[in-house]
């Protein structure tokens, strides 16, 4: 199995072998891997991008999106994104749990306030902070961030409060959610998106977490009877490119890239998810009757708040919760 440290001498290898920039009017042809369904918001959301980059180059950038996990996990996908095997990626911010793990707090359960105020962080310093970090290291650069909504907890059974979770089977994703939920009394566990349907068709894990969009696209409503809103994160949709690649791209090239990523990715999601989250829950409960429960949000953060500030103390960044406090009011 390959490592991010033998990652680091691929990435500088194909940087060294990388021209400047290609010729222009050259045709340029790349891939974007995600493991999001194209139904979901960050997925339809790139599949737009891709469209219409093409047409405003005339066919002289061509992106491939290949969604739902198709070429791996997001851990995978990061590795082939530093190996520039492929050159896009978007996903939630799992650059912060797999590369930069000292920054893993910036999603965290219930640091941040509201929507906007995460948006102020991950757009801010702390923010740019994290992608110098990424591109030296790694040869990823975080291109744009934008709106994915709160993740919520899907369950087959109702859970107002975190005494709900006792023994509950929960797919988490990093080990700082591992705690939080072990906290809460439940039985937290890693498993790749690709597998998670199956797994709670038959049962291997009774509950899972995600934003609306995601538990929408993926079809989790289909194999789970409950969504319960805890809120317990503000994710967002993060698009990472291999740094090398983007600084390929001709100025006329990169202009293109950088201008319809941000009308047909940033500025549709930021406008796109927080409107219609609302209308997808009302389609699963009509579709499935899923039924939505509004769980004691207070008594889950009253739990989380210790976990986070010991996981931050021991493992992140020194001062990170601080200067992510900083930007609660703008």
């Amino acid at each position: 199995m390959r490592t991010f440290g033998r990652l680091l001498c691929v990435a500088g290898l194909v940087g060294l072998l990388a021209p400047a920039f290609p010729a222009e009017g050259a045709k340029v042809r790349f891939t974007l891997g995600t493991t999001m369904s194209d139904k979901d918001f960050g997925g339809a959301a790139v599949v737009r991008w891709a469209k219409a980059m093409r047409s405003a180059s005339k066919g002289e950038l061509t992106m491939l999106t290949v969604t739902g996990g198709a070429l791996g996990g997001d851990k995978q996908l990061l590795e082939q994104l530093a190996a520039n095997e492929i050159q896009a990626h978007v996903a939630g911010p799992v650059v912060v749990h797999h590369l930069v793990r000292e920054y893993q707090c910036m999603e965290a359960e219930y640091v941040y306030e509201d929507e906007a105020h995460g948006m102020r962080v991950w757009t801010g310093p702390l923010g740019q902070e994290v992608n110098q970090k990424l591109i030296k290291q790694y040869n990823v650069r975080i291109l744009g961030v934008a709106s994915r909504g709160a993740r919520e907890l899907t369950s087959n059974k109702p859970i107002q409060k975190p005494s709900d979770l006792q023994g509950v089977k929960v797919r988490v994703t990093n080990r700082l959610r591992a705690e939080v939920f072990k906290a809460f009394g439940a039985l937290p566990g890693p498993l790749s998106f690709p597998e998670l349907y199956g797994a709670l068709r038959t049962g291997v894990y009774d509950a899972q977490e995600n934003p609306i969009p995601t538990i929408f696209g993926a079809k989790f409503y289909e194999v789970q009877k409950y969504i319960n809103l805890t809120g317990h994160i503000w994710s967002y949709n993060v698009v990472s490119v291999n740094n090398r690649f983007y600084e390929s791209l001709s100025p006329a090239h990169r202009k293109i890239f950088d201008e319809t990523f941000k009308r047909e990715v940033v500025d549709w999601l930021n406008k796109t998810v927080p409107a219609k989250s609302v209308d997808l829950l009302k389609q699963m409960q009509k579709e499935r009757g899923v039924q939505v429960i509004r769980p004691d949000q207070a008594a889950f953060r009253k739990i989380a708040e210790p976990v986070v500030k010991k996981f931050a103390g021991e493992k992140c960044r020194p001062g990170i919760l601080a200067d992510i406090a900083k930007y609660a009011k703008p």
